[in-house]
């Protein structure tokens, strides 16, 4: 069986996707990463050890993300995808954001990078698609060729969160009283498969089955989504193991990490290293502040209590620690999860981390403290609570079994395998 692995050529999302190829790999599939030109990110591919190949246009990442951005909408004023308040989710925000991610995802499927794809597709003629759920390159190639495909989700499913959204407001909107008022995302899909010989179907908007390697709780009600869930595998790029490390810590760890500075939405700041270090700095616990040299230029001092490094492997680093306190992006939560660390959220703001911060308060395994209330004395108590109260770890277990006890990527082989062969 031939399987095309279709990401956004970023080290995040490559890693995300890489643990189902090297499954398949394994079991005597051929495997490789096919998708847009992003000659930066040659190391993440190759730390894969799957094969690659890119098509199209060099990869504008600074484009990508101004599409993201501009104006109000999507990732900052009022129409942000990652808004999680029931009460903002009006008419007016559901159709706007809608709107703005099919734009965002049209403009970045240019007409030039599909025919490279659907050509390379004919030619190697695989049986299988799956796709990050950002890049609708591959739904479209596949629908093409008459493949089937799967997406596997990086964190909470926002797309098929306001997806539904969008569908159960759609009779409410008054433009649709007569029927005028097309999906902008069915208008789009129709067209993009329509060049290559194909009609629509919804398996479009989300693929045949989704793989989700999350935490239950962070998956949406009320989604036209068909989930195969799959255990979370950690993965970190190759970095020197520090021999602290393997050392038992003597007083609780702690976790602190904010992720790259530039992970934010522009113009809107991430809390203080700086601050936060403080506010912890006169606790009996050992902090490790992960922080590039960039976000610890502002840090006067160093606490005491507190080891500052630059790269740590994640999955490991989390093993020896009784707390994390982190943006909330679908990895570390995740990572979190599998080593049952009870989690406080500052959340960002650049797709789904307040609403996940709010699923996982409501399980139990963590706390959540908005930005504009990160003070040091809060994210102190937070930690406080996380440490002293043992519901927090007892929950942080519970998560941890049911992940633990939920099919590995290796057991959904045959599952795909049927998928390709009975299409």
């Amino acid at each position: 069986m031939r399987v095309m692995l279709m990401v956004l050529p970023t080290r995040a999302r490559v890693y995300s996707m890489a643990p189902v190829g090297w499954a398949l790999a394994a079991a005597g599939h051929e495997v490789r990463f096919v998708g847009q030109r992003n000659p930066r990110e040659v190391a993440s591919f190759a730390e894969t050890g799957l094969n690659a190949m890119w098509f199209g246009d060099e990869l504008d990442l600074a484009r990508h993300r101004r599409l993201q951005v501009d104006g109000n909408t999507a990732r900052q004023g009022d129409f942000r995808i990652s808004e999680s308040r029931p009460e903002c989710y009006t008419d007016e925000y559901v159709r706007n954001v809608y709107e703005h991610w099919v734009d965002v995802f049209r403009w970045t499927t240019p007409d030039s990078l599909l025919d490279e794809l659907v050509l390379f597709a004919r030619h190697w003629q695989p049986d299988l698609v799956v796709w990050d759920p950002v890049v609708y390159a591959a739904p479209i190639v596949a629908h093409a060729l008459g493949v089937p495909h799967l997406r596997m989700i990086d964190a909470a499913d926002q797309t098929a969160r306001l997806g539904a959204q969008y569908r159960d407001r759609g009779a409410s909107r008054p433009e649709n009283t007569s029927g005028t008022s097309p999906d902008p995302f069915v208008t789009w899909m129709s067209a993009a498969v329509g060049r290559f010989g194909a009609d629509y179907d919804e398996t479009l908007r989300y693929g045949v089955r989704t793989i989700d390697c999350h935490p239950s709780y962070l998956r949406y009600d009320g989604v036209d989504v068909d989930y195969l869930p799959a255990q979370f595998v950690p993965q970190d790029k190759p970095m020197p193991f520090p021999s602290w490390m393997l050392e038992q810590p003597t007083r609780p760890r702690v976790l602190l990490t904010l992720g790259s500075s530039d992970c934010q939405t522009p113009g809107i700041e991430e809390p203080s290293i700086g601050d936060l270090l403080d506010g912890l700095a006169d606790l009996d616990i050992e902090v490790i502040a992960r922080a590039d040299a960039s976000q610890l230029a502002s840090v006067h001092a160093i606490p005491d209590n507190v080891r500052a490094v630059d790269s740590a492997p994640m999955n490991e680093l989390l093993a020896t620690c009784s707390a994390v306190v982190h943006q909330g992006d679908g990895a570390t939560i995740s990572n979190a999860a599998v080593n049952g660390v009870p989690q406080l959220v500052i959340p960002g703001t650049t797709w789904s981390e307040r609403c996940s911060a709010v699923a996982q308060a409501k399980r139990g395994n963590g706390l959540l403290v908005d930005l504009e209330n990160a003070t040091p004395s809060r994210v102190r108590a937070g930690v406080c609570r996380l440490l002293e109260e043992p519901s927090f770890r007892e929950c942080a277990h519970e998560v941890r079994d049911e992940m633990l006890a939920t099919p590995t990527l290796d057991d959904l082989v045959p599952e795909l395998e049927r998928m390709a062969l009975c299409p």
